[in-house]
């Protein structure tokens, strides 16, 4: 169980990043600390883990993230990062947003381990403390859980912290799954999944598509795309497309938004530039003026 604190018995929102304020405002059980945050005006600040892993998830707008000045990108509603503990980030909210962060207890993440962790699924240990770094992944693995915890937290239910522990289990579960997938991926370079990420890095530019991917690594398309989406957790259309928009942002410093569209594939210059503000909330040429000011 999470250390006691007193907390309030209804989740309410906060506006900062002061543990003390989170830890009055949050919604405690056997498994989770819940935090609800929700910003309307502009907000820049630290935000630490402390001594748990936390998940963290957008409802509604977009924050900027940045880690160790190494890495930075705008985490919105469609991906949610789990932090490890003892980690500290700089947060920075333009627009109005609202999100929710999971605080997980030892004793679930052992929990989920010893229940689940000598099945052909866990392969390895995912939450070695001392060698994750920040993990993102998209939010449909574990989409459903949270909205049902969510739903949950706000809810009346007397069986409420019952029910957010029940949720909790699930997807933890599916969790570690998706990253102990991650790590084996890693470790193994011969893994017919790896082999197609690779080609997607160096084939994006030059329109090689998903049918010829799976064909490289001796597989028919449908096979291709079950075994990737049990291993990454997306589609690989999606995951291609990501890789594809990443590479964008890098061409765009040197290239015009036609240009780099047609480099990518996308002969629908509008299809690209949709593509590009969904995934950074900016345009191409938005984002080609932000850097040509820096």
């Amino acid at each position: 169980m999470l250390e006691s604190v007193n907390l309030t018995p209804d989740i309410k929102s906060i506006d900062t990043f002061d543990r003390n304020v989170e830890l009055a405002n949050g919604l405690e059980t056997d498994y989770l600390r819940l935090f609800y945050y929700e910003f309307d005006h502009y907000y820049k600040n630290s935000y630490k883990s402390y001594e748990y892993y936390k998940l963290c998830t957008v409802l509604n707008g977009t924050k900027h993230i940045e880690v160790d000045d190494q890495e930075d990108f705008i985490h919105s509603k469609n991906e949610f990062v789990l932090l490890p503990p003892h980690m500290t980030i700089s947060v920075e909210v333009q627009d109005p947003s609202k999100g929710m962060v999971f605080e997980i207890s030892d004793i679930l993440l052992e929990r989920i381990r010893n229940k689940a962790c000598h099945r052909e699924e866990f392969e390895c240990d995912p939450l070695e403390r001392d060698r994750n770094p920040l993990f993102r992944r998209n939010m449909g693995i574990i989409q459903t859980d949270i909205e049902k915890i969510k739903f949950t937290a706000f809810g009346t239910s007397k069986d409420k912290e019952f029910l957010i522990d029940l949720y909790a289990q699930e997807m933890i579960y599916k969790l570690l799954n998706c990253m102990s997938n991650n790590i084996i991926l890693e470790k193994q370079n011969n893994h017919s999944i790896y082999r197609a990420i690779e080609l997607m890095k160096t084939a994006c530019t030059n329109n090689m598509d998903l049918t010829e991917i799976a064909h490289a690594v001796n597989m028919s398309p449908a096979l291709f795309s079950m075994k990737f989406k049990k291993i990454t957790g997306l589609p690989p259309r999606i995951y291609y497309t990501d890789i594809k928009l990443n590479e964008a942002k890098k061409m765009l410093k040197h290239k015009s938004v036609t240009e780099v569209a047609y480099d990518l594939g996308y002969d629908n210059i509008s299809y690209f530039i949709r593509l590009f503000f969904e995934k950074f909330k900016l345009t191409p040429k938005q984002y080609q003026l932000q850097f040509y000011s820096n």
